[in-house]
């Protein structure tokens, strides 16, 4: 089985129904099944062939979904980054992963250089305008025009990879995370299997917005599984946050379900009540929210402005596919829980000496076995290691559990930073911080904040005789960090807690930030 074949199957049975949205762009499903069928034939003729990697750079458009359907058809592994990224970490990624080619929005060309991505530099495949394409570089609606719009036979199985989900690095690099044809089909039945049990729900009318990046995990599953259902996906353009035009598209598009992380929630609710009451919010049957816990506050609010939705919390990783659930139901009587795992996910506590923690409120790493679960990380068997065992797979996180059986989090056991739905891992940033010349010691953690959830700060200790300002480090971040990894303030300190080896003890950093909070994430 395939996962481009929701798609192709659903093209049959509604050929004339809207697949994808786009601002006002419309393309119906016999449409997109058809070029994705000739994008892949075109790259066929350019020599691609199963098992290759393929990276992609580019803002959310409906092109993003041809070619993941396109890759899938002949089993070329799709390498989606983010586009939030500097030049330098999207290179990285593009090299590790070992891609043949690019497709690269216009946009992007300004930062690109094709001498830093040899492997590449020959098979740069642009989206955009015709005009923007260098020389030497292919035109995306070029490697389509001329080809059969039928399906290409190319062997496969479900063993093969999708795609590589690179997440951040706890050592300064991001990882892949390789994940299978396989794994992601079991997110898809999990989420047919759930929705197919409510009474009285017709599947093929689900409209979903896709708020989140279409490069993010979330995304990438979320549309699949509206193809599979016979939906219509909505795409949300990329750029600034604007929280009254996700409203305006919900009431125009008539979106019955989205997913979004708690930061574009905060903005919503925080719409002056003539913006926000202006729309019609009656179409909507489900709301979701990941990637983060919601304040309890923004949750009560949420419940009532989408009163007419189901609202969901849904705790996951690239690495392990959704593995939990807070339903509608419990919102307000398990209030910051994640809720119980999904249909067929395993789930156990670890703690610090490699027991399983079996009474309740006792806090271990979470470790699932789930059949959506990564088999790896590309070329990274240390890390694979730490994440893997046997048919167990953890991200790292932290969770005790209730006397009912519900999780919750409590903190991460690498420090991550989740801002606006973004993971930050703090010894990127203080790789970039160590470097600079007055900067002896640094820790980087993330600090309450009422709209992000969560935001960096940075803790330095200088060394003997420097001198530098909060200005002058957060301007030397500006050059070398994505804007959403880069400290948001910058404290300067004259030594740190440490255990009796002089490890910093990142815990007892953070407490003095935290405190009143009602979790330490």
């Amino acid at each position: 089985m395939n996962l481009a074949d929701g798609l192709r199957i659903n093209s049959w049975r509604f050929p004339d129904k809207v697949a994808a949205v786009f601002n006002e762009q419309r393309v119906t499903y016999s449409e997109l099944n058809a070029r994705a069928n000739r994008l892949a034939h075109g790259l066929l003729k350019r020599g691609f062939k199963r098992g290759d990697k393929v990276s992609i750079i580019l803002y959310n458009c409906i092109e993003f979904l041809e070619i993941y359907h396109a890759l899938a058809r002949i089993g070329v592994v799709s390498v989606p980054i983010n586009f939030r990224l500097v030049p330098n970490e999207r290179e990285y990624i593009v090299n590790n992963s070992d891609s043949r080619a690019l497709f690269m929005g216009s946009e992007f060309l300004k930062d690109f250089d094709p001498k830093k991505v040899p492997n590449v530099a020959n098979n740069c495949i642009i989206v955009g305008s015709p005009e923007d394409v260098p020389e030497g570089m292919a035109y995306y609606e070029n490697i389509i025009e001329g080809m059969p719009d039928h399906e290409p036979f190319v062997d496969q199985s479900e063993e093969d990879l999708f795609y590589l989900g690179y997440t951040s690095g706890t050592t300064g690099f991001p990882k892949g995370a390789m994940i299978q044809t396989r794994g992601t089909l079991e997110v898809i039945k999990n989420a047919l299997i759930r929705n197919s049990g409510r009474q009285g729900v017709d599947m093929t009318k689900r409209v979903f917005l896709a708020i989140m990046p279409i490069c993010h995990s979330n995304s990438i599953w979320a549309t699949l599984i509206t193809y599979w259902m016979g939906g219509t996906n909505v795409i949300f353009p990329s750029g600034k946050f604007d929280p009254e035009k996700v409203l305006q598209i919900i009431h125009k598009e008539k979106v019955t379900t989205t997913s979004m992380v708690p930061t574009m929630i905060t903005r919503i609710l925080e719409l002056p009540d003539e913006v926000k009451y202006k729309y019609s919010m009656d179409s909507l049957t489900s709301v979701g929210s990941s990637s983060a816990p919601l304040l309890t506050k923004t949750k009560e609010a949420a419940l009532e402005f989408f009163k007419n939705a189901r609202f969901s919390e849904g705790y996951g990783s690239t690495e392990t596919g959704a593995l939990t659930t807070l339903r509608h139901k419990d919102q307000l009587r398990k209030v910051r829980s994640i809720g119980k795992p999904n249909p067929g996910i395993e789930i156990k506590l670890i703690d610090e000496e490699g027991r399983e923690v079996t009474k309740p409120n006792e806090v271990g790493v979470l470790w699932a076995k789930a059949p959506s679960a990564f088999i790896g990380y590309y070329k990274d068997p240390e890390k694979t290691k730490e994440a893997i065992n046997g048919e167990w797979a953890t991200a790292g996180d932290m969770a005790y559990l209730d006397e009912e059986g519900y999780y919750y989090l409590v903190d991460r056991k690498h420090d991550m930073i989740i801002s606006g739905g973004e993971n930050i891992y703090p010894a990127e940033i203080e790789e970039v911080l160590i470097k600079h010349p007055a900067v002896s010691e640094v820790a980087v953690i993330g600090v309450p904040h009422e709209q992000w959830g969560e935001e960096v700060k940075a803790l330095i200790i200088l060394k003997e005789g420097a001198q530098t300002t909060e200005e002058e480090i957060l301007e030397y971040c500006k050059e070398r960090l994505a804007g959403y990894k880069r400290p948001r303030s910058v404290e300067f300190k004259d030594d740190f807690p440490r255990t009796a080896t002089g490890k910093v003890l990142k815990r007892l950093v953070k407490k003095p930030y935290w405190e009143g909070q009602e979790r330490m994430i």
